[in-house]
């Protein structure tokens, strides 16, 4: 049988990889939505919390990137036997 290429794989592999697909997927359209719910809340009022302030926005995107470089180094762990 072979080895595994990296040190995380089959099963447990698969699921890391769709949650960093989607991670990758929000990342990458979260100010397209961050901009839609201010345009919304203008219309129609927002609450004291919602929609998140501009720095608040900026925080959460740069946790979000930390997440995916995170679960992008893990996943390339190589195996070692």
């Amino acid at each position: 049988m072979n080895e595994p290429q990296f040190k995380i794989f089959g099963t447990e592999r698969r699921i890391l990889k769709k949650e960093l697909a989607e991670l990758k997927s929000f990342y990458k359209n979260y100010f397209h939505y961050h901009q839609l719910d201010k345009d919304m809340c203008s219309f129609y009022g927002g609450t004291k919390d919602y929609p998140m302030n501009d720095d608040k926005a900026n925080e959460r995107y740069n946790q979000l990137k930390n997440k995916i470089d995170k679960l992008e180094s893990k996943l390339n762990e190589p195996y070692i036997s």
